[in-house]
């Protein structure tokens, strides 16, 4: 129900086959989300008016060689068009082939092509679409064994669009350190930097006219998260994380109903991000009976937002010290009751 007391009756469907035996498996699905399907009231959906044939095939070796324990390698094939109007989206075609070492050490590669798609999410406005060009992307994955005291993983990846010359490149990196039973320390370290990207900028009050932005875009994020535990019903986990992306547009275009994109010069809004996020989060955890616990936490939030982009980290996390904060404390007693202890006992 909407905030205007109409009703709007939205379907979700899902059909499924598959093989899950044997050395070589499939599966074939076909998902469909209606446009007026919306269940964010009981969870969340990133956008509906969707429908997905999906179409995968996978060999594993579970039996170990050389130095290899397992090995599983897939293919898989996505059809996506809009719900309404009827249209095709995009076909992605990606493998994807991971190792499992006898060290227990990990190694995967995945990539893949996305042909042309007609994009109707981007311009925010029903009826319009963006005409987005074919790319390529990789993933390379590494991990030690976790088993250790000391692990780590790192994954490294891209992507790019011949035609347009957008490109991306991503890191990901992560280590883990336990110190005895009790203490234990997480750090990651994440990058991702687009250039020139082409995105929705603004649009009209009518709808009728939608600029995008031709930008640069950087993401850096720093998480740190340390824990104890107590006991082995009490523990206490600390985590830290900032987070900022820097969007700087190097040229606006306005979009055309055939779903190209023509140059802008009137336009001249600023429409440059610069986004900090720090957050700190402390909570206490007690396990005083079996499926019941006890949660106490206090949260600290800073955000800061501004069109004017800082390329300097430092800098950045200097601004973001000097925004106002918002602090949090919160208490959740969750306990279970065990129905069949409530009843008298035949006989007792």
């Amino acid at each position: 129900m909407r905030g205007d007391s109409s009703y709007e009756t939205g379907y979700f469907g899902r059909i499924e086959a598959d093989k899950n035996r044997g050395k070589l498996q499939f599966r074939i699905s076909q998902d469909l989300y209606s446009d007026k399907y919306n269940p964010n009231d009981l969870g969340y959906l990133r956008h509906n008016n969707s429908m997905m044939t999906q179409f995968i095939v996978s060999y594993h070796i579970t039996d170990p060689f050389w130095i290899v324990r397992e090995w599983h390698t897939s293919a898989w094939w996505d059809y996506m068009r809009v719900y309404n109007p009827a249209d095709v989206y995009s076909n992605v075609i990606t493998f994807d082939s991971y190792i499992l070492l006898k060290n227990n050490y990990g190694i995967e590669l995945n990539g893949g092509i996305e042909t042309n798609k007609h994009d109707y999410y981007e311009p925010r406005v029903n009826g319009w679409f963006y005409s987005v060009p074919y790319y390529f992307f990789y993933n390379l994955y590494l991990n030690t064994d976790a088993r250790k005291p000391l692990n780590f993983y790192i994954n490294f990846g891209g992507s790019y669009q011949p035609t347009t010359c957008q490109m991306g490149i991503w890191a990901n990196s992560g280590v883990n350190l336990r110190i005895g039973q009790r203490f234990q320390i997480n750090y990651s370290l994440n990058f991702h930097n687009e250039y020139n990207i082409l995105g929705f900028a603004d649009k009209t009050a009518t709808d009728d006219t939608i600029y995008f932005g031709k930008r640069d875009v950087k993401i850096l994020e720093n998480i740190f998260e340390p824990s104890f535990a107590i006991t082995n019903k009490i523990s206490l986990h600390l985590r830290v994380r900032h987070y900022w992306s820097g969007s700087a547009n190097k040229q606006y275009l306005q979009l055309q109903h055939n779903g190209e994109l023509i140059p802008a010069p009137l336009y001249t809004q600023n429409k440059d991000e610069n986004y900090n996020a720090f957050n700190i989060e402390m909570i206490f955890r007690w396990i005083f009976a079996p499926g019941s616990e006890l949660s106490f936490a206090w949260k600290n939030s800073i955000l800061d937002d501004q069109t004017l982009v800082i390329d300097n980290y430092w800098h950045n996390l200097d601004n973001t010290w000097h925004t106002q904060q918002a602090n949090s404390i919160s208490l959740k007693v969750l306990y279970y009751i065990d129905y069949n202890s409530l009843k008298k006992k035949k006989g007792s």
